[in-house]
């Protein structure tokens, strides 16, 4: 003890330097990363954009969300457009109802939106479920919009779960609450009667360039470098998918119908074109 009293005595800086050097930056590290995620999960009030005009009769329905600083205007709104105007599907005889969902401006903030996105998604899964007539959906998201879908999805299986739905993640961002780097990856296409998703793996996006765990993933890169499309490889797979919808070149499940080949598995990329059955 003598000894040790000794060397503190002559080298006093050093527990300063330590101190200074970890202890401090370190605890000041925990207590900005708690603030930062007490700020991002403290409760909001969502009521400007999750109540939605729902039509009481409605039996299938459609919604898609976009991503992060987006507006439906980009490409939403032209999806459920196309949705309106196809024919022959297998809920064609159904009464239906096509929703662009706008979710400004939750939507504008890139570290809050996954957490907003899903909590929303929550809010609209429950509206949904209680649609007395309501036999399935069909849930698209962009980006982090598909956190969005994840929560409606959540949602509606816990109040309803035997409503068909399908959710469909088009170059989905992965990180959630800032943190959990591989949630997206992990989560999309857990909850879905049938998940599919479709990506371009030259986006730098997080999680946005590879196969999702619980969803047939389709990597449509291809397609936009073979026909030199100018478009950002995060803003392609929307676009891709509105026009394979138009072709009905795309699965759309309900009840069962339009299931893919037996060699097509989930967890893996699978290069564009494919083939349904």
């Amino acid at each position: 003890m003598h000894r040790v009293r000794q060397f503190y005595q002559k080298y006093w800086i050093v527990p300063w330097l330590w101190w200074l050097g970890v202890i401090l930056p370190g605890v000041f590290f925990i207590l900005v990363s708690l603030g930062f995620l007490l700020t991002m999960h403290w409760p909001k009030d969502y009521q400007n954009v999750v109540n939605l005009s729902l039509d009481p009769n409605v039996e299938y329905l459609t919604l898609s969300a976009h991503g992060v600083k987006d507006t439906p205007a980009s490409w939403s709104d032209e999806l459920q457009r196309t949705y309106s105007q196809i024919q022959h599907m297998p809920f064609s005889d159904l009464h239906k109802q096509h929703i662009s969902f706008g979710w400004q401006p939750y939507s504008d903030n890139v570290l809050n939106c996954s957490v907003d996105g899903k909590k929303i998604g929550l809010f609209l899964g429950e509206q949904l479920s209680r649609l007395p007539k309501l036999k399935g959906v069909h849930l698209l998201g962009h980006s982090c919009g598909s956190f969005v879908i994840l929560g409606i999805c959540e949602a509606i299986k816990e109040q309803k779960a035997s409503l068909s739905v399908q959710t469909t993640y088009l170059d989905p961002v992965s990180v959630y609450s800032g943190i959990f780097w591989d949630y997206g990856l992990e989560y999309f296409g857990s909850c879905g009667d049938f998940s599919d998703a479709y990506i371009d793996t030259q986006d730098t996006v997080p999680g946005s360039n590879q196969a999702l765990k619980n969803a047939y993933t389709f990597d449509v890169t291809e397609t936009r470098v073979k026909n030199n499309l100018d478009y950002a490889p995060h803003a392609w797979p929307p676009l891709f998918y509105i026009h394979a919808l138009e072709k009905k070149q795309v699965p759309i499940y309900f009840k069962s119908s339009n299931k893919l080949s037996p060699e097509i598995h989930k967890n893996t990329l699978l290069t564009w074109p494919f083939t349904y059955k």
